[in-house]
């Protein structure tokens, strides 16, 4: 994904709005395609099952390291 480098945050926010608002409530005026959307939403999924794994790992090496603790004797 790649990202213009004249984008400013503004612009940034609108593009990423999620839900999308009513015409009234926002000064927004661009309007992004579904297969943006189907872009944003893929990466949202890409994040969320990074992090789920990342967590995953984590909490499997706090046990571990708890189990290791056990074995060695240390209270």
């Amino acid at each position: 994904m790649r990202f213009p480098t004249d984008l400013h945050l503004r612009d940034l926010a609108g593009r990423i709005h999620w839900p999308h608002a009513t015409r009234d409530a926002t000064p927004i005026t661009h309007r992004h395609s579904s297969d943006e959307d189907a872009e944003v939403a893929k990466a949202t999924l890409y994040v969320s099952t990074v992090t789920l794994v990342v967590l995953l790992v984590v909490l499997a090496a706090i046990a571990f390291g708890q189990e290791a603790m056990h074995w060695l004797g240390v209270h």
